[in-house]
């Protein structure tokens, strides 16, 4: 069986990234799949069934262009991770992704970062999906794939390594707190 790549920083990581699921998936070969395997007691029959998440065997780029020449047997991924906090917050010691180039892995949590409120100043439109937020303190600016509720005034920061990343909507401010990255 083909080793699992565990990235150790994200910049091994090609966005966006799809998140799998609590199994670990099987790598072999050149694919990326489950295999799930049923015994019924009471006629003795037996069947082996196999989804394909990924076959690097067929000649294209990244994970989307394969995953639209596999025909039968396809897993269900569902919606694109475009965000390192988004990745944090879905993350569990049991959590498998996929990166658009194909690569499986798990975000370990091993360190704690800062969760402060922050005033939400402006919301600025942005070309295509989403908008770009200004938040009262910061001099950066962060983009969001959802515009804030006009109740939600506050947007949760996460100061992780030299960097804050956007956490999250509130319509209060919470008391500033620790969360595991």
């Amino acid at each position: 069986m083909d080793t699992l790549r565990k990235p150790t920083n994200w910049t091994a990581i090609n966005w966006p990234v799809f998140r799998l699921g609590e199994r670990q998936p099987i790598v072999a070969g050149g694919l990326v799949f489950y295999r799930t395997e049923y015994t019924n007691p009471d006629d003795n029959t037996y069947s082996d069934n196999y989804q394909i998440v990924d076959d690097k065997n067929i000649n294209k780029p990244t994970l989307g262009l394969r995953r639209l020449v596999i025909k039968d047997k396809l897993f269900r991924i569902s919606s694109a991770i475009y965000f390192i906090g988004d990745v944090i917050k879905l993350a569990k010691a049991t959590t498998w992704f996929i990166d658009s180039h194909g690569q499986v892995f798990q975000h370990k949590k091993s360190t704690r970062a800062k969760l402060a409120t922050h005033r939400l100043k402006q919301v600025l439109p942005a070309s295509g999906l989403g908008c770009i937020l200004e938040v009262e303190g910061l001099v950066e600016r962060f983009k969001s794939l959802q515009v804030p509720k006009p109740e939600e005034q506050y947007c949760g920061i996460l100061s992780y390594g030299h960097s804050n990343l956007l956490y999250g909507y509130y319509s209060e401010p919470i008391k500033t707190t620790w969360r595991m990255v």
